[in-house]
């Protein structure tokens, strides 16, 4: 019969085996450096390895979607420059060189001249000096004018009140200065010169429809 010191004996050596196998076990799932320092784990690195990968494989197929499909990815233009004042019609509806914009095309002339001489270019292009029926014409026009002079349809012959090219009387709707029977518009004011002055010139005329 055995002791109960070698019993006692034959406990301790199973015991000691059990932890040799889980001390075995736990070194073969980690990996050691030369100086002792241990490692992230094994199944853990190449789980983070799999998510960049995952990660990396997602932004290019982005990237390629983008750059083949734009159109599900532009941004809506939300420039106040560009939105407050649309250029609300087709581009057909107005000749080469024309501006469109509220039923009406517009050109500004390159070249000078008196506001008789530029109401006849007008016309060689079945349009008048630029009638202004709005406010909104009237911010459209000075904006496009800049702070360059220019001829518009709008004149009082001695002694008269001031009509546009159709005929029709200007009611004051807007601040008209100077001390000339022709009006000019730049992007700071309407008023009027001496009509044998060489200026630029706005030619306007109906769309096309």
């Amino acid at each position: 019969m055995q002791t109960r010191e070698e019993l006692s004996g034959e406990e301790n050596s199973s015991l000691h085996m059990e932890r040799g196998i889980q001390i075995q076990t736990r070194n073969s799932m980690m990996t050691t450096k030369s100086d002792g320092s241990l490692q992230v784990p094994v199944p853990c690195a190449v789980l983070a390895v799999i998510i960049i990968v995952t990660l990396v494989i997602t932004i290019i197929a982005l990237s390629v979607g983008q750059y083949n499909c734009p159109g599900k990815y532009v941004r809506q233009n939300t420039s106040p420059s560009v939105t407050s004042m649309p250029l609300d019609l087709p581009a057909s509806s107005c000749p080469d060189s024309w501006i469109g914009y509220q039923g009406k095309c517009y050109i500004f002339s390159s070249t000078t001249g008196s506001w008789s001489t530029s109401q006849t270019a007008c016309s060689s292009h079945d349009s008048t000096l630029a009638q202004i029926d709005s406010k909104k014409d009237l911010i459209f026009l000075k904006r496009y004018a800049s702070n360059v002079e220019h001829w518009i349809g709008l004149r009082n012959e001695r002694g008269q009140a001031w009509r546009w090219t159709n005929g029709k009387e200007f009611n004051g709707w807007f601040n008209l200065t100077g001390s000339g029977n022709c009006a000019y518009l730049k992007s700071t004011e309407v008023s009027s010169v001496n009509c044998q002055k060489e200026l630029h010139w706005i030619c306007s005329k109906p769309t096309k429809h």
